[in-house]
């Protein structure tokens, strides 16, 4: 027995058997919709055959069309008019390629009129018990569909809103991650500083050879700037002395290369760089996650003064 999918959508109940009094519908149902599908069918081949100028196999298609649709116009409906084979023998054996055309759509009006009869008639006076049941699964499965898409959508927002809650966290923990590895290698840098200054005896600026390393860095991203560009320089250039003062080895330094987020660490040597100022400290800072300097997101590390009169 082949497997009824309107029936998965009825629990409880089972399709209705044809009863006996629907057999005599369901034949002139059967009938009448395969007339109407055959008429179709000959109703295009005929179309076609009158586009290639085909007068001979046009007339037979013809004479063969109104044989169908007078048939199904016999089952569906006793007001039919004169019958199309009648129109198609007065046309005679041969008839001229516009007596066609004009009969092809005498042919089509008449398919389409007795296509609507059967449509009528299967909603009306042919309406089964099984056609009801279809109805009423059909109208079910439509629901079921509605109720799936709606499930199926709320599943995918609530799964986009809970990756988003995902992503926002992962983001936060790389970003705490990411400001701690910054401010212990800011400390870092001041314990190296305060070796170097005590190694020569000299100020953070008489080491490094600047008194800002760090100016020309504002107003970029320094995230995405070259090895090459002057605010990378101005820092390698002034950690190689910071080090090498300190006595640091390269593996030391490599660490400083660049903050977590890819920018190099900016530099201000202030101590003792002004008579009217000798005490303002020396800082380490980074640009923060935006890469840029002098904002909000920055970290700055101050370095302990060596040479500030008490």
């Amino acid at each position: 027995m082949a497997w009824d999918l309107f029936a998965f959508f009825m629990p409880g109940e089972r399709r209705p058997a044809p009863a006996a009094r629907d057999a005599g519908i369901l034949a002139a149902r059967s009938m009448a919709g395969e007339y109407l599908s055959r008429a179709r069918l000959r109703l295009d081949g005929l179309s076609a055959l009158l586009e290639t100028d085909d007068r001979r196999d046009a007339a037979l298609v013809a004479a063969l069309l109104a044989e169908d649709l007078d048939a199904a116009g016999d089952i569906l409906t006793r007001d039919a008019g004169l019958p199309l084979a009648e129109a198609r023998a007065m046309l005679g054996p041969l008839p001229a390629a516009a007596d066609l055309a004009a009969f092809a759509a005498k042919a089509r009006a008449r398919l389409t009129f007795l296509e609507k009869e059967l449509a009528s008639r299967i909603a009306g006076p042919w309406r089964t018990d099984a056609d009801r049941f279809t109805a009423r699964a059909m109208r079910r499965a439509r629901l079921s569909l509605v109720v799936l898409v709606l499930v199926l959508a709320g599943a995918i927002l609530f799964g986009d809103a809970v990756a988003k809650k995902r992503r926002a966290f992962i983001a936060g923990l790389t970003l705490e991650h990411q400001r701690t590895a910054a401010t212990e290698a800011l400390a870092a840098l001041s314990r190296l500083a305060v070796r170097a200054k005590t190694a020569t005896g000299r100020p953070l600026w008489a080491v490094t050879g600047r008194n800002c390393s760090r100016c020309g860095c504002q107003g970029r991203d320094l995230r995405t700037v070259p090895d090459g560009d002057k605010c990378v320089r101005q820092w390698r250039e002034a950690l190689d002395r910071i080090g090498h003062a300190a006595g640091a080895s390269d593996k030391e330094l490599a660490r400083f290369a660049r903050d977590p987020w890819g920018a190099p660490y900016l530099l201000n040597e202030n101590e003792g760089e002004s008579p009217d100022f000798p005490c303002l400290p020396d800082t380490f800072a980074t640009a923060g996650q935006n890469g840029l300097a002098g904002d909000g997101d920055d970290i700055q590390a101050a370095v302990p003064n060596a040479f500030c009169p008490k």
